[in-house]
């Protein structure tokens, strides 16, 4: 077992939990940093993929994950799945969550021309306003499939969640499953 992560403060994160010490963390680029060993799982969660800034990076990441992976093994993608139909204007404001003590919101501007995505979740208290920027290069699941093949990989499976749940056209999410050939 091994991982990568590009922030040294969720390492020392990692390292706080019961067993995190024991958990091999390689500090850099995910999809250019290489750890020792093959593997027969490479995960890749949350809609990670769409925190690399280019098409490039995220190709070079499927690239990344191949090398990884001895033949026969699996790369797993989770990502939600783009939305433009929630933007009006290329704009969007929504309410995640709503409380007496707490009010999460999110607003959202997307360029369809570039599937960048530039969110700021924005949270309100009684203590003031904590304000949470990321920017996103969103990609379609057919396009996951086709860095797949540049890497080298198959698509096996897709699924709308991470119970099996078959992937359709309401899907909002997916968990795709890449194997590199034996």
């Amino acid at each position: 077992m091994a991982g990568i992560d590009g922030s040294p403060e969720m390492v020392e994160i990692l390292r706080e939990k019961p067993g995190g010490e024991n958990i091999p963390v390689t500090v850099g680029d995910f999809s250019a940093t290489r750890v020792e060993g093959e593997y027969a799982l490479v995960a890749l969660t949350t809609n990670t993929i769409y925190a690399l800034p280019t098409q490039a990076a995220q190709v070079a990441c499927f690239r990344n994950a191949a090398a990884h992976l001895r033949p026969g093994g699996r790369f797993v993608v989770e990502a939600w799945v783009p939305d433009p139909g929630a933007f009006r204007r290329g704009s969007a404001l929504r309410l995640l969550s709503l409380s007496e003590d707490v009010v999460l919101a999110e607003a959202a501007r997307i360029s369809p021309a570039e599937q960048l995505m530039a969110t700021t979740k924005v949270r309100l208290t009684a203590g003031g306003v904590r304000l949470l920027p990321a920017n996103h290069r969103y990609a379609w699941p057919a396009e996951l499939d086709l860095m797949a093949q540049l890497a080298g990989m198959e698509r096996e499976h897709r699924w709308a969640d991470w119970t099996r749940s078959p992937f359709t056209d309401d899907s909002t999410n997916h968990v795709s499953v890449y194997r590199l050939p034996g």
